[in-house]
């Protein structure tokens, strides 16, 4: 009986960098658009 090794996951994330720092950008972008943080003039 020769008993092939199953593929491990190596805790990887739900998503994706890219989709982590997407998200983080429209919530700071949510925040500044409510005044909860102060807008940077440029």
């Amino acid at each position: 009986m020769s008993e092939q090794p199953q593929a491990e996951r190596k805790s990887t994330p739900e998503f994706s960098l890219d989709t982590w720092a997407v998200l983080v950008a429209l919530f700071a972008a949510a925040l500044i658009r409510f005044g909860l943080i102060p807008r940077v003039p440029w």
